[in-house]
């Protein structure tokens, strides 16, 4: 399958510094089977589409191809991951904690809790060997103020 890793800081991320196709380990013994590059049209339709569609509803808006502002909203956030989680352990019981999805679907809902195959890579200077889950994205967003810029540097396809 194939999804999409974004870089995004706060800071400008200098062209040098974008995430490529090269900047990950791929391969044996990593997640992603190999990452490549993406011409600039999909680039572009990426990014709106992880504003518009895959970002929780009004979190954020685009203000530009590689722009994005951070427009608050992660308090009630936090309470719906919380709310999730709960949700997730309280339906795993003795009987069924073997049975394929029951631990899955709680673990996903910790590391994976915008439930996207999308990647985030936090680092604006490019020297980061590694991509995370959503959760981390959202980590990210807690430390933000409403107003907030971010910035999208590299976006690579990967293959997993």
């Amino acid at each position: 399958m194939h999804s999409r890793i974004f870089q995004i800081s706060t800071e400008p991320i200098d062209k040098e510094n974008y995430l490529n196709e090269d900047t990950l380990q791929q391969g044996d013994g990593s997640f992603y089977d190999y990452c490549s590059e993406i011409d600039e049209e999909n680039r572009k339709e990426d990014i709106a589409n992880l504003v518009n569609y895959a970002l929780p509803k009004g979190m954020f808006e685009l203000i530009s191809d590689d722009t994005m502002r951070y427009n608050g909203g992660i308090e009630q956030w936090k309470e719906e991951y919380v709310a999730n989680i709960k949700k997730r352990a309280d339906a795993l019981t003795v009987d069924n904690m073997l049975e394929w999805g029951s631990t899955y679907y709680l673990k996903q809902a910790v590391e994976n809790p915008l439930d996207v195959a999308y990647h985030f890579y936090l680092d604006g200077d490019g020297c980061q060997s590694f991509a995370e889950q959503s959760f981390a994205f959202m980590e990210f967003v807690c430390r933000l103020e409403p107003g907030t810029i971010l910035y999208i540097g590299g976006v690579v396809d990967y293959h997993f």
